[in-house]
């Protein structure tokens, strides 16, 4: 069931971008990029805070109360710090990019920065208080508010009053928080005031606190620097081919925009699908890597081949195909990157592997560009590579880590061979129905009837492959 909640909402969350795609239009979008990238960064400070097992030390309500209160006070403090800093990207980002009018969006963004963490330990504040488990979903609620909420308002604000394009995009993170005061609303309507007596735990506040902001702290660093990954890419790809290659602006922001939101988005879906099929095959560390590697293989083969089809039918521009195809061979690393961190507990291993990769992409970055243009071929093929090797040491590393603490002994030459095998028969069978019919973007219909033959092709493969392995 809860699988079931989690698809939806991912669902829910791609149909809303490409709704949001064809809002848009013919305007550009790539400073909500900017922003939203940055938005990504800062949230991910938050990902590990959680007050669940502290509220369940406590006893009285009075005594959980204040302890909420008091997270609360530092989630606040620290988005209004993430809010300056945020401000002063703007301003440093306007001078280095060249770009005019930005100080408002990031202002918005710095807004939006509590509401997610907000919803959460209010969420688990209340869950434990009352005793009721359905305020989980609180946090459901507000990724769905948001979503519709995001179209509503690119729709009044891009549309129907035409607004400039700072302002407008501005706007659009108003779909977080006009989420996060609904929600506040209608619990204020909803509950009581919880009446608390007084008495009171002996507790030690800022021991608690501290447990709180640093317990796991790791998860969150690992999500920062996945986050920055594409920011690092967004602002060098953007300052070295408006400056050196002078690539026209309106081009330049387009190839971004696309490929590090929408296809970035169909990427993220992907990597879900591929999480739920394998999350339960296996609990051995090791051999889940293999099963997971083998599955992003796959998926990315299926989607690598179709990309023009899907870029007809998703966005109505089959020109874009070369960056998502390029995309989807990013899936399989990152895929990797996710699954490997996932499994280690080592914060030694975690922050060298993570500190490596990051030093790795900003180094490669500009070098890989400048090579691709040398050899002719397309730029932002240099900063997906630069990604791709980075998150390729980070895995490797963590995989060396992985294969010393899992005792269980495989056969790693067989199980690779296994992935080859039947990946590259995949890939090759794909490859002959395209001899017999032939990839055609021109007609949207025959498009999407291509893409439903495809993929009925691949899952019977697979099928029949699973069925003979038993």
């Amino acid at each position: 069931m809860k699988e079931n909640k989690e698809l939806i909402l991912k669902t829910l969350k791609l149909l809303s971008i490409i709704i949001l795609y064809y809002i848009i239009g013919n305007k550009s979008i790539f400073l909500y990029v900017l922003s939203i990238s940055l938005y990504n960064i800062f949230s991910s400070c938050f990902n590990h805070i959680s007050i669940k097992e502290s509220l369940k030390k406590l006893e009285t309500n009075k005594s959980k109360n204040k302890l909420f209160k008091l997270v609360l006070l530092v989630i606040t403090i620290i988005s209004f710090l993430f809010l300056l800093l945020s401000i002063l990207i703007s301003d440093m980002l306007s001078v280095f990019l060249n770009i005019n009018n930005i100080t408002l969006i990031f202002i918005f963004e710095g807004l939006s920065i509590i509401t997610r963490p907000l919803i959460k330990i209010l969420s688990e504040y209340l869950e434990n208080i009352k005793n009721n488990h359905n305020y989980n979903i609180l946090i459901n609620i507000y990724n769905i508010l948001d979503n519709i909420l995001l179209i509503i308002i690119a729709l009044f604000t891009f549309r129907i009053f035409n607004l400039k394009e700072n302002i407008a995009i501005s706007l659009l993170y108003l779909s977080k928080i006009l989420s996060t005061i609904i929600i506040i609303i209608l619990l204020y309507l909803l509950n009581k005031k919880t009446i608390y007596n007084n008495k009171e735990d002996k507790v030690n506040y800022t021991k608690e606190l501290r447990y709180i902001l640093t317990n796991n702290s790791y998860k969150s660093t690992i999500s920062i620097i996945k986050n920055s990954y594409y920011y690092i890419s967004i602002i060098i790809l953007y300052l070295l081919l408006s400056t050196r290659y002078n690539y026209k602006l309106d081009d330049l922001t387009k190839i971004i925009s696309f490929i590090y939101f929408y296809a970035l988005s169909i990427v993220d879906y992907l990597i879900y699908l591929a999480k739920s099929i394998t999350n339960n095959n296996s609990n051995k560390i090791i051999d889940k890597l293999y099963q997971t590697f083998k599955m992003s293989l796959t998926i990315s083969i299926i989607f690598g081949i179709i990309s023009p089809l899907t870029c007809k039918v998703i966005f109505n521009n089959p020109s874009m195909s070369i960056y998502l195809l390029m995309m989807n061979i990013l899936t399989i690393f990152i895929l990797l990157y996710d699954i490997t961190y996932e499994n280690i507990k080592n914060k030694t291993v975690i922050y060298i592997s993570l500190s490596l990769g990051i030093i790795l992409k900003i180094i490669l970055t500009i070098p890989l560009i400048n090579s691709y243009y040398r050899m002719g071929y397309n730029m932002v093929y240099g900063d997906i590579i630069s990604t791709i090797i980075s998150m390729f040491i980070s895995i490797i590393i963590n995989y060396i880590y992985l294969k010393k603490i899992d005792k269980t002994k495989i056969n790693y030459i067989e199980k690779i061979l296994d992935i080859l095998y039947e990946n590259i028969l995949l890939c090759i069978i794909l490859i002959l129905v395209q001899f017999i019919i032939p990839i055609d973007t021109k007609n949207y219909l025959k498009s999407l009837g291509l893409i439903i033959i495809y993929l009925i092709i691949s899952i019977t493969f697979i099928k029949i492959k699973n069925k003979k392995r038993g």
